[in-house]
């Protein structure tokens, strides 16, 4: 399908895909509920960029994707000619095909990052147009207001009036940062009292604190709606690492931060820092953020309450997911390993007889008379 069309608009949203297929589908299913989408009167199309193939898991992955396609054909596309990839450069590929030639700006989400207001993509560009226009020079991208997000956790508590429970209840001695020799984000113990907000903050590697505020937001999505109500923008300190859930920027700049480096939110920060941008968050466009890889085992069985919840939130005409059943996602899990394996003894068959083939050949070589009749009694038999 091409974007070559005065109906679709001249911004993409575009969604990197891996293997966390129950998160995409619940994600696919909000956006259906609010499909189609709209900035200044064209048609927004979502582009679902599967950057992971082969293993069970991204297989599924990939049919989850091509299923809400299937649904929603004018407005999801699937991206699966791409090779896997460094997220960053898949990305980079992507923006820079032909499919993308008539796009200037994009809309970047994790797959499981879903929005809760039908208006968030045309509030979010306002938001960037707004925001452009006071920093023509200085803005580098807008946000939302995500809750399971370093940034926007401290702000949804905030909004939400949670800030008494969640230090009373919730809040413990913790440890931030990513690592000991990162001079960007080092390791730091926090006192219960402080939050970090900047990357590999209070909540990133905490799956017990990201339960506790799904149940406060998640699940109860038109509370935290109505907590955004009329708080406008606010900007996010940039020099700080910000975990990129949502962002709306100009396509060009995904080109120039490149570093050397292939982590995207990093090279997005020391971009930030060199060139003292702007990051502006649009606090009326509350996103939920299912999981960090850090929470994700801890609180998958988050997952079938979420599911079930969204079914009757939603109200959709079709089911959210593909299969639920247990036992038949179990089943073709193993049919898959079954046949891989089996693809596997096949080549190794072909590889032994390749090799006693050769062998064979080797040896009769070292008597010509004997291999002539061989070789002509082989082709008779053939």
């Amino acid at each position: 399908m091409s974007m070559n069309n005065t109906n679709y608009s001249n911004t993409a949203i575009v969604i990197l895909a891996h293997s966390d297929y129950e998160s995409l589908e619940l994600s696919l299913a909000v956006h259906a509920k609010f499909l189609p989408y709209h900035i200044d009167g064209k048609r927004v199309k979502i582009y679902i960029l599967q950057n992971g193939r082969y293993s069970y898991d991204c297989e599924r992955t990939l049919m989850v994707a091509k299923r809400y396609r299937d649904l929603f054909p004018k407005d999801i596309e699937v991206i699966e000619d791409i090779p896997p990839q460094e997220p960053y450069f898949a990305i980079r590929k992507l923006l820079n095909s032909e499919r993308f030639c008539d796009i200037d700006h994009i809309i970047k989400l994790d797959d499981d990052v879903f929005p809760l207001t039908k208006n968030w993509a045309e509030n979010l560009w306002s938001c960037f147009q707004q925001s452009k226009l006071k920093y023509p020079s200085e803005l580098a991208y807008v946000t939302s207001l995500v809750n399971n997000n370093p940034w926007g956790f401290k702000k949804t508590i905030e909004l939400m009036n949670l800030e008494e429970e969640y230090f009373s209840e919730v809040a413990r001695e913790h440890l931030v940062g990513s690592s000991p020799t990162n001079s960007l984000s080092p390791y730091r113990i926090n006192p219960p009292e402080k939050i970090s907000t900047g990357g590999h903050g209070t909540i990133w590697r905490y799956a017990y604190i990201a339960r506790w505020l799904h149940e406060k937001t998640t699940l109860h999505p038109k509370e935290f709606i109505q907590s955004t109500v009329g708080k406008g923008y606010e900007e996010i300190f940039s020099k700080e690492r910000y975990s990129i859930n949502c962002m709306l920027f100009e396509k060009d700049l995904w080109f120039k931060i490149f570093d050397g480096d292939t982590n995207d939110e990093g090279m997005f920060q020391k971009y930030c820092i060199r060139n003292n941008l702007k990051i502006i968050a649009d606090l009326e466009v509350p996103m939920c953020h299912l999981f960090f890889y850090t929470q994700r085992f801890e609180n998958k069985d988050l997952l079938p309450i979420f599911r079930n919840f969204y079914s009757k939130w939603l109200d959709l005409p079709f089911p959210i997911a593909l299969n639920e059943d247990r036992i038949v996602e179990l089943e073709a899990r193993l049919r898959h390993l079954e046949k891989k394996n089996l693809s596997r003894i096949d080549q190794i068959k072909v590889d032994i007889s390749y090799d006693l083939k050769n062998r064979v050949k080797k040896r009769l070589s070292r008597h010509p008379l004997l291999y002539k009749t061989v070789k002509y009694i082989y082709k008779r038999l053939k």
